[in-house]
């Protein structure tokens, strides 16, 4: 048991256990960006430390990301992270965001995933996606307006590597001959599993292939946010899909970082901010004139970010607060149902004691009040 009484990897509760307004399990986010001036060995042993921290500090979960080939992310293998922090932790969840899987055979993926699962207990969770950061494409060949397709048919052959029997595939990416993988994961694939979601075709998707959305939009204003779980929520139903057990395990992404004062918390965080949102920028341009097939929601957006001063981001986007600030936020997005939300806690360039101390002033004065 963990100090706090719970036990490992806290289980989501069942239906019939969870209240009309149900707690809100928190994550942290560790993306390992490595602006100017830092040192990429500083920077990893850095997020690694806070990572294990946020265990210390009663944090429900930790998340880790995967990209490629750029100082705005060093994690080149999501996978291999959430094993290292698994072995170092024993009661939170492990959580990826997100490993493209247009980048990597789905068969090894599974492997890998399912070896994971037992590993660890079934503590992982894994979130799959296509990616969105274009340079990366070319350099391991894959067409990116064809990564939805590519994406699909990856899927296809995971869920039925993990049905735990021979099976044969024919697809236009991938050919399987008659395989089965050893071992199937402990879990089925929607608890396992979490389908990043940046558009009402990929909501769609989701909820087809039974699996709960991660909304990895950290940039999307909190009104558009309960909007879209409205949404969300009403797609389930129309489906015909229990939606309680399947929105208990969604999951919210939004930018966290916590001072004192608020104008402390905002002056701060604003410089490392403003560096991350300009490679964010870059990476998300296409080379071509013409906005790849499937990611036309980048286009339609105006720009790609929302288009607030600073002021205006501090109040309808960013957690960037002091503690009672931030938790009338966080409670906008609980009362409209979200039960699971992923912090950002600071993009690259906070000093590490600033992160801490912001990490521990969410743990001690704002999730309290959600537990």
């Amino acid at each position: 048991m963990s100090p706090s009484g719970s036990t490992p990897g806290r289980p989501f509760p069942r239906t019939r256990d969870r209240p009309t307004l149900a707690a809100v399990r928190f994550g942290t986010y560790h993306v390992f960006q490595c602006p100017p001036g830092q040192e990429a060995a500083r920077v990893v042993a850095g997020e690694l430390e806070r990572a294990e921290f946020a265990e210390a500090l009663g944090f429900d979960e930790v998340w880790v990301p995967e990209q490629h080939f750029s100082p705005y992310c060093l994690a080149g293998d999501a996978l291999l992270l959430a094993g290292h922090l698994a072995a170092r932790t024993r009661r939170v969840r492990i959580g990826t965001a997100v490993v493209n899987l247009t980048f990597t055979h789905p068969l090894r993926f599974a492997e890998r995933v399912a070896l994971l699962d037992h590993a660890t207990g079934g503590r992982v969770d894994v979130g799959v996606g296509r990616g969105y950061q274009f340079p990366q494409y070319g350099v391991f060949g894959v067409p990116i307006d064809e990564t939805r397709a590519i994406f699909d048919e990856a899927l296809d052959v995971v869920l039925r590597a993990w049905a735990g029997e021979e099976f044969t595939y024919t697809g236009r990416y991938f050919t399987i001959p008659n395989v089965r993988i050893w071992p199937a994961p402990l879990r089925p694939p929607g608890e396992v599993l979490l389908h990043a979601v940046n558009s009402p075709e990929s909501l769609a998707r989701a909820i087809a292939r039974g699996l709960p959305a991660l909304m990895a939009r950290p940039l999307s204003p909190f009104a558009e946010q309960v909007e879209e779980f409205a949404r969300y929520r009403a797609a389930l139903a129309a489906a015909g899909v229990d939606a309680a057990p399947v929105l208990a395990r969604a999951t919210v992404l939004k930018y966290a970082f916590l001072a004192p004062t608020r104008a402390e918390a905002r002056t701060l965080a604003r410089e490392a901010l403003e560096w991350d949102l300009a490679i964010l920028q870059h990476l998300t341009t296409p080379t071509t004139t013409e906005m790849p097939r499937g990611y036309e929601l980048y286009e339609r957006r105006g720009g790609r970010l929302p288009e607030y001063a600073y002021d205006g981001w501090l109040e309808h986007v960013l957690l960037f607060d002091d503690p009672d600030g931030c938790a009338e936020k966080i409670a906008r997005l609980r009362d409209a149902g979200i039960e699971r939300l992923l912090l950002w806690m600071g993009p690259g360039g906070v000093r590490h004691d600033l992160l801490v101390r912001s990490m521990r002033l969410f743990a001690e004065a704002v999730m309290p009040h959600f537990r």
